[in-house]
């Protein structure tokens, strides 16, 4: 590979639009402006251990975890003591990477269990980004969960032409001589490897010939079939499984642009198995939807108008462009909004008219056929599966939620039903019977107190959005709800819902509350902020029966 630098010469507006994304940024050396926090001497508490970050004589940022006993004092040997090499990360939250030989020789790199939230400026364990219980205090294991090693992980999708390198040591733990092509995903992660192009181009007199035409010796991906141009993206953001693992693990993918993605790996769907054994089920809703971020190019396959819409079906790249204005989220700008469906929709077809029922005023397409029921990085995000919403269909169960009451959060799915044809849509018809706790709280109510964990954080996500047609207080008093919550990702919701919701003299209230804390702490912090927020719909016995439906699912996934 020639690396980005040797592209900026032809292609200078490319590489500065390129420059300013986060796919730059996606893995740097741990130098200058790359670390985004502070390491001056801040430290987070969790499960009886101490992270506190610092810098080393030469200046490179420091790790240093040691235990804490009963009174909060540090004792004892540490458990990681290490300078940060690499960084990942720049949008959500920065994590930190260290060399670490944990029997995989000195080429061995490992994600550390603490992490930088950009947005609120704070530290926050690894725990707490994934949706798995509270571990037990004290427990070096459940605190180090998320020591994830980098070599055969995280080295896939955050660079160019990964090589993990393993090999089979003397012992039982593999050995690792990893290599990229480039740190981040640079231009040949999209484009393909560049050294023949580069060639053929060197001569500014056949760069004269050629006017800007296009050559087989690289990928555009703007000028790729549908199906060939999302395989780019699909690489990264569609979870996969390859066919030899063990050549992957050694060699790479082997994918190049421009090629069939379906060659070497087939995206990870709900109904997937590896050795017969399905793994997969729970990173998706009943019914097939990817519920978790890196499944985006699943939603894309689901979707009929990838499947049914123009000719070759539609694309990444109808929304999204590498190379535009935006570098949050990359989407184009004729297809930002509503934008995004009347390039291929009639306009007058999402009026706010009769067929809409005035939706088209306050709700753009998206909040409709593309709901927030994805959930990763700490954040409840748009899915990538274009649908219809059906309230209809879920009524009388708990396992998935539906676009309409997302939004309509004191509302219940049997009313978002039978408002459908008031609004222009068909008659569902019979509606099924609802379930006895309907008449307890809306959808979102219900989800916040008896849904599984990604239900709850994203009830909370969903309360906090501008549009919602509650007032803050009200729902400020629902979110309180979920301070109590044995998952630490779900508290970390809740107590950044409320900073989001709270009047500007209640900020100091929420942040005497930290989600992070031991239960001798949080707990009278939360029972401070109910004091002033209020609390739930619920009598106490109908918070019985939803916590115990909630019990029935536990999850332990990652984003």
């Amino acid at each position: 590979m020639v690396g980005s630098e040797a592209c900026r010469a032809c292609h200078p507006a490319q590489h500065a639009s390129w420059s300013a994304t986060y796919h730059r940024t996606m893995t740097q050396r741990a130098e200058g402006e790359a670390v985004l926090a502070p390491f001056a001497g801040e430290h987070v508490d969790h499960l009886g251990f101490r992270a506190t970050m610092t810098r080393s004589v030469e200046g490179r940022p420091h790790v240093r975890v040691t235990p804490l006993d009963d009174e909060g004092r540090e004792t004892g040997e540490p458990l990681l003591d290490v300078d940060v090499v690499m960084t990942v990360g720049s949008h959500r939250y920065q994590q930190y990477l260290a060399r670490l030989d944990r029997g995989g020789g000195p080429g061995e790199v490992w994600r550390l269990p603490v992490a930088w939230h950009i947005a609120t400026a704070r530290w926050i364990p690894m725990n707490a980004a994934f949706l798995e219980p509270e571990g037990a205090r004290g427990d070096a294991d459940a605190y180090l969960r998320h020591l994830s090693r980098w070599n055969d992980n995280c080295v896939l999708c955050h660079n160019t032409e990964p090589r993990p390198g393993m090999s089979q040591g003397t012992g039982e733990s593999p050995r690792f001589a990893t290599t990229v092509g480039e740190l981040g995903i640079a231009c040949e992660a999209c484009h393909g490897p560049a050294e023949a192009h580069l060639q053929r181009h060197a001569d500014p007199f056949r760069r004269l010939l050629a006017g800007g035409a296009g050559d087989g010796s690289i990928a555009h991906p703007g000028r790729l079939a549908p199906r060939e141009e999302s395989g780019v993206c699909g690489r990264c953001h569609g979870n996969r499984i390859s066919a030899d693992v063990a050549a992957v693990l050694r060699e790479g993918d082997g994918f190049l642009p421009g090629t069939d993605l379906a060659a070497v790996s087939r995206p990870i769907f709900r109904d997937a198995t590896v050795g017969g054994e399905a793994l997969f089920a729970e990173r998706f809703w009943p019914d097939g939807t990817p519920r978790l971020s890196a499944y985006e190019y699943q939603g894309l396959l689901l979707s009929p108008c990838h499947q049914d819409g123009r000719e070759g079906g539609l694309g990444c790249d109808d929304c999204h462009a590498m190379h535009g204005d935006q570098p949050d989220m990359q989407v184009r700008r004729d297809r930002r909004g509503a934008m995004a469906c009347t390039s291929c929709h009639a306009r007058e077809d999402l009026s706010s008219g009769t067929r809409h029922g005035g939706h088209g005023e306050t709700v753009t397409c998206q909040g409709c056929h593309t709901p927030r029921i994805t959930y990763g990085l700490l954040e409840g995000m748009i899915g990538h599966r274009i649908a219809v919403p059906r309230p209809q269909a879920w009524i009388g169960r708990h396992d998935q939620p539906d676009a309409c009451t997302q939004c309509h959060v004191d509302r219940s799915r049997t009313w978002a039903a039978e408002a459908l044809p008031r609004l222009g849509f068909p008659d569902a018809g019979p509606l099924p019977r609802p379930a006895p706790d309907e008449a307890w709280g809306s959808r979102v109510q219900l989800d916040l107190v008896g849904g599984d964990p990604l239900q709850r954080v994203l009830a909370i996500h969903a309360l906090t959005r501008p549009e919602v047609p509650v007032a803050a207080a009200e729902r400020r008093a629902w979110i309180t709800d979920a301070l109590d919550d044995e998952y630490p990702a779900v508290r970390w919701f809740a107590w950044r819902a409320l900073r989001q919701l709270a009047e500007p003299d209640q900020i100091a209230r929420v942040d005497a509350y930290d989600p992070h804390a031991d239960a001798e702490q949080r707990v009278p912090a939360a029972d401070a902020l109910r004091a002033v927020f209020g609390g739930g719909p619920f009598t106490p016995e109908q918070r019985e029966a939803l916590e115990a439906r909630r019990e029935r699912t536990v999850l332990w996934i990652g984003e």
